[in-house]
């Protein structure tokens, strides 16, 4: 582990004491799991939801159980979170809520809004996309399984992931029954400073080359068709001209200042902020996340979370940066909040699954283990 991580962690350690970990705790038993399918009208939308719990008769009882509300991260994601392709396919959500509900706990998750299911969705998820209307949609799922008898309405937790943690953070906000909180690649920095970092520490550096220290034309080409995970794809793709994308890449011309074919240092950084400014505009494609139209990162919103958190954090993770928990670890002690924990996973990317940098953060699946010790912290966390 880098240097700066170790000292993370040792900070970390220091401030994360929550009096009921699961370290010491008997492993929890799995068996087998029953599921309901529910439909849940969001207003204007009715999507599809799944709520997955211990089956009868198993080691578990037969309920009410913990419910856990899975949340997920931008994109039109299906209830599974379905990643990857071919062999490597998997579904995030599906694997976590299979691990919980075998464990003890009564667990929904649902497509988002205008999303019918793996890469099937309505165009107006785009066009209509809003973090606060997120909020609402969570709290109609979260409300249509605790309507179920097998859902134990005071023992409340919410899983976020990515964008889902900023949404989780605010819809426990707003409810105040939400007795545990577990973020997954958490919103730690404000939203502009986020994705300068998916376009300044992962874009431009894979846009330059592993020998370069200028943008040409050549090595953004060979970066859009190389191997680099989504996040440093797309933060590449800043600096290219829209113009030329079907036919070849080259460097923006709003950006290449002197007109020399390519982007030194200079005009990188200058050129950031101009590709912040139009990727925040209406007609840009964060639009989501600009001031006041969006609900608060999670380091904001620390001052109003009193629960029991659990924060997992890849160190590779290339859409929520590492060295944001370091931010929203003092946030919470500022706040008085001792029953926080935080792990930060070395080699891991945004989805935990195994990333040897920023830039090769391909969202593979993570290790069925570390949602195994999610479930035994929620056990402990959510103990009667």
């Amino acid at each position: 582990m880098p240097r700066a991580l170790a000292t993370l962690a040792v900070l970390f350690a220091a401030c994360s004491s929550s009096p009921k970990h699961p370290a010491d705790a008997a492993p929890l038993p799995a068996g087998p799991i029953a599921r309901i399918a529910l439909e849940v009208d969001l207003g204007g939308c009715v999507t599809k939801a799944e709520l997955a719990y211990p089956a009868e008769g198993g080691p578990h009882g037969n309920g009410p159980f913990p419910v856990v509300l899975l949340l997920a991260g931008n994109s039109p994601h299906d209830m599974d979170v379905t990643m990857g392709s071919g062999a490597s396919r998997y579904g995030m959500f599906a694997m976590l809520s299979d691990a919980l509900a075998a464990r003890g706990f009564a667990v929904v998750r649902s497509n988002k809004r205008f999303v019918n299911g793996p890469g099937k969705f309505d165009a107006r998820f785009w066009r209509e996309q809003n973090t606060r209307t997120f909020t609402d949609d969570a709290g109609k799922v979260l409300d249509a399984a605790l309507a179920q008898p097998t859902c134990d309405r005071k023992r409340i937790a919410v899983f976020g992931w990515s964008e889902g943690t900023a949404v989780g953070a605010e819809l426990a906000v707003r409810r105040g029954d939400v007795d545990a909180l577990v973020l997954q690649g958490a919103v730690s920095l404000p939203w502009r400073e986020t994705v300068r970092y998916w376009i300044e520490g992962v874009g431009a550096s894979y846009a330059r080359g592993y020998e370069g220290s200028s943008i040409t034309s050549a090595s953004l080409k060979a970066a859009l068709r190389g191997k680099g995970g989504m996040v440093a794809k797309l933060g590449a793709s800043f600096f290219a001209d829209p113009a030329a994308m079907g036919t070849g890449a080259r460097v923006s011309p709003l950006l290449d200042t002197n007109g020399d074919g390519e982007l030194d240092s200079t005009e990188i950084e200058l050129g950031i902020e101009r590709i912040l400014d139009f990727a925040f505009s209406q007609k840009g494609n964060v639009w989501i996340y600009a001031e006041g139209r969006t609900v608060p990162p999670v380091t904001d919103q620390a001052a109003r979370l009193a629960m029991p958190v659990l924060v997992l954090q890849g160190e590779h993770d290339a859409s929520t940066p590492a060295h944001g928990i370091a931010r929203l670890s003092a946030a919470f002690a500022k706040a008085g909040n001792a029953r926080v924990l935080v792990r930060m996973l070395p080699g891991m990317g945004h989805t935990l699954g195994p990333a040897a940098s920023p830039i090769d953060d391909l969202g593979r699946a993570p290790d069925a283990a570390t949602y195994v010790g999610v479930a035994e912290w929620l056990a402990a966390n959510l103990a009667r």
